[in-house]
């Protein structure tokens, strides 16, 4: 039976602020991968309550006593002998109104608005910018501690990424941390993004990997968020090797996701800031903006050494796969 409209809504806003039990999560995520006008919905729903307050306004320090305290002296104040000041002699001008401006008037106050607006304005945008930034480096950093506590706990190997099976996408890194509860609260996969969605957990990834691949992908695409994942690199013997704490701190676990690896595209910088450059997590725990996509010694971390999107072809040739990008 086709879903209402109310139901639809009820199951988009129940993903959004993550209050659906599992047979309603399991429904809205079929729903959504299966439309992709209901993805869109759900995109442009996070992004209107993305501006929402977590936290609640707290209240002045002191308010109670310093309003008791304003009463109290408003009272003495009604006892007081009250001085009556007679009223001015009307002016002889006309008060204010639009009509007593000259044209000159109107056209120097535009001017100063205006020159006000180009500076202020810019100002403002560049501050909301950096603010972004420094936001999406925050939620990299708490994931890159969530990472180290994976790899603590799994022989020094981060979440891995398999050549095929339900953990063959990049974006199911972030399944691999919620599963085992190491993702730190108010920490998710969308850059600066402060309402985290609803997740898939693994039996919902090996479900769709088994029946129906394509929406499998859109899934994962989505779970991957705003980053893209370390694929791994193919080592001597053939077999995918995915990334280990201990082979180094300074590779590239995490980043903003690359552009789509088309036409010219290909070599351009992550979309999730303007193009001007990505947020990149070394293995080491450090976050860094940098205005190019090559690492120190010119590899690139959105392709690898043959130009694809796929896991690198040798230990140093290090890639980051979007959600649903497969080694």
């Amino acid at each position: 039976m086709p879903e209402s409209h109310e139901s639809v809504e009820h199951l988009l806003v129940g993903l959004v602020f993550n209050c659906l039990d599992d047979a309603e999560r399991l429904r809205a995520l079929a729903l959504v991968a299966a439309d992709p006008s209901l993805a869109r919905q759900l995109g442009q729903l996070t992004m209107a309550l993305g501006n929402l307050e977590r936290e609640p306004i707290l209240p002045p320090a002191n308010l109670a006593q310093r309003t008791i305290a304003k009463v109290t002296r408003a009272r003495e104040a009604d006892s007081a002998t009250i001085i009556r000041i007679p009223k001015a002699p009307p002016s002889a001008r006309p008060a204010w109104n639009w009509a007593t401006w000259r044209l000159a008037d109107l056209v120097v106050a535009a001017g100063v608005m205006m020159v006000a607006g180009m500076v202020a304005f810019p100002a403002i945008r560049q501050a909301w910018v950096r603010q972004r930034e420094v936001a999406c480096q925050n939620n990299m950093r708490g994931l890159g501690v969530a990472m180290n506590d994976y790899a603590s706990r799994h022989n020094n190997q981060y979440p891995q990424i398999t050549s095929k099976g339900s953990s063959s996408a990049a974006g199911t890194y972030m399944v691999s941390l919620i599963e085992k509860g190491l993702l730190p609260d108010g920490h998710h996969p969308v850059c600066a993004d402060p309402i985290p969605l609803a997740q898939p957990n693994r039996s919902d990834l090996e479900r769709l990997y088994r029946n129906d691949l394509e929406r499998f992908n859109r899934t994962v695409r989505a779970v991957g968020g705003s980053y893209g994942y370390s694929l791994g690199h193919i080592n001597a013997q053939g077999q995918l090797e995915g990334p280990r704490r201990d082979q180094g701190d300074n590779h590239p676990l995490l980043a903003d996701k690359g552009p789509r690896t088309v036409g010219t595209g290909a070599q351009g910088n992550s979309p999730n800031h303007g193009g001007r450059g990505q947020n990149v997590l070394f293995s080491g725990g450090n976050v860094s903006f940098q205005t190019n996509r090559k690492t120190p010694d010119g590899d690139d971390i959105y392709l690898n050494n043959n130009g694809l999107p796929r896991a690198g072809i040798s230990s140093s040739d290090r890639v980051l796969g979007t959600g649903d990008d497969h080694p």
